[in-house]
């Protein structure tokens, strides 16, 4: 235990002698710190985003379109399809989810901006959102839509702040008079900068080009007690056709991870900018360590002169490792987490600074200094004690 003891005095000794050198390693570390965890942040942001309407779909079992990629595709199938599923030992409801771009007019500045649109039979609660849930009934209003308030205010306009002050207000969408009735929170995503919510009428009325009898999607729920693969399977061999496939909510949910993971690619992006964070980070932490070695050589060697182990060497600067992850990661842990809360604040992106994550972000900050750490102690292990003194 003392020797312990005395390894740990003695490595961080080592370290804080030049404090120029313990800062910028500091530095290098907390760099790769937030590097690591903004990307996991905008790729957590992009999977929560994708799949979020899909998260909050009252449906055990979903229809799609076949031919269909990911959520904003254009994709719809025939409503006799729902009819016939219906009929299925198990299910209980089905209801038709109609999903589509429309131009919603930002009233500060006269443009017309893309929004998503989604078309539901107010009363039948196809979405699990409280607060559509809550305000269902005023979609029931031809005229009305719910507007979500984490949409992009620098794109639409600050339509919260004037529904809270003035109370429900008329704005274009499509060209026509339609009433901010209510508010919502969903949030922005890839597809859209934000989302309203409208019952079908008024979504008919709106979309001229969609009609109620081919649906974006299909929502089953299931009796009590009905297991949902064997509901599937038998829903698909009822069905037995080319131009639907039945899915689980949540195979619903891994495509949409797989198109943005594959297909897109973009998650990869996410996942190749933290990859770089750490070798970033392994190449401070060795440029230091290395330095550190090498200077302080003469005093290995005499520590080896006097019977030292191998494994005291290696210890002193796995520690001395340990010590810089931990340094590096608490600075870097701080800055990540404000500029999660400045993006979300700015993009309706939901940014979340979690213990998974921040415990992710630490083990791959040690490793990552444990293997630089090896890697420069490599000059010390090859050396004999008695070339150390020239």
């Amino acid at each position: 235990m003392a020797e312990r003891g005395t390894r740990f005095s003695f490595a961080w000794r080592l370290l804080a002698y030049e404090r120029r050198r313990i800062a910028a390693a500091i530095a290098g570390i907390a760099f790769a710190v937030i590097l690591m965890l903004v990307q996991m942040g905008f790729y957590g942001a992009m999977i929560d985003s994708a799949t979020k309407v899909h998260r909050n779909l009252n449906a055990d079992l979903v229809l799609v379109p076949a031919g269909f990629e990911y959520f904003g595709s254009v994709h719809n199938f025939a409503r006799v399809r729902l009819m016939q599923a219906s009929a299925v030992p198990g299910v209980e409801d089905v209801a038709p989810l109609y999903v589509t771009l429309m131009n919603i007019k930002d009233y500060e500045s006269g443009y017309n901006r893309s929004i998503m649109a989604i078309g539901i039979e107010p009363g039948r609660h196809e979405l699990t959102l409280p607060a559509v849930v809550d305000q269902e009934d005023r979609l029931m209003i031809a005229g009305n839509m719910l507007f979500d308030r984490k949409s992009l205010q620098a794109y639409y306009g600050d339509v919260v702040k004037r529904f809270e002050t003035e109370g429900p207000f008329k704005t274009l969408v499509e060209g026509r008079a339609v009433k901010v009735a209510g508010l919502f929170d969903l949030g922005t995503s890839f597809i859209a900068f934000g989302s309203i919510v409208l019952g079908t009428p008024t979504y008919f009325a709106l979309a001229s080009a969609q009609r109620p009898e081919l649906p974006s999607f299909g929502l089953i729920r299931l009796k009590p007690g009905a297991d949902v693969e064997t509901v599937r399977a038998r829903v698909e061999q009822t069905l037995d056709a080319r131009d639907v496939i039945v899915k689980t909510r949540q195979q619903f949910i891994q495509n949409e991870i797989d198109y943005w993971n594959r297909t897109a690619a973009i998650g990869l992006i996410f996942i190749v900018g933290a990859a770089m964070g750490v070798l970033v980070g392994s190449v401070v932490v060795y440029q230091i360590l290395f330095t550190d070695v090498t200077e302080h050589l003469p005093e290995y060697a005499t520590l080896k002169a006097m019977g030292y182990p191998q494994r005291f060497f290696a210890g002193v600067v796995l520690k001395q490792s340990i010590i810089l992850s931990i340094l590096g990661f608490v600075p870097g842990t701080v800055v990540s987490w404000l500029i999660y809360r400045f993006t979300a604040a700015n993009t309706g992106y939901t940014m979340d600074l979690s213990l998974g994550r921040a415990g992710t972000a630490l083990l791959l900050t040690v490793f990552m200094c444990t293997v630089a750490g090896l890697l420069a102690m490599r000059r010390l292990s090859r050396a004999d004690p008695a070339e150390l003194f020239r």
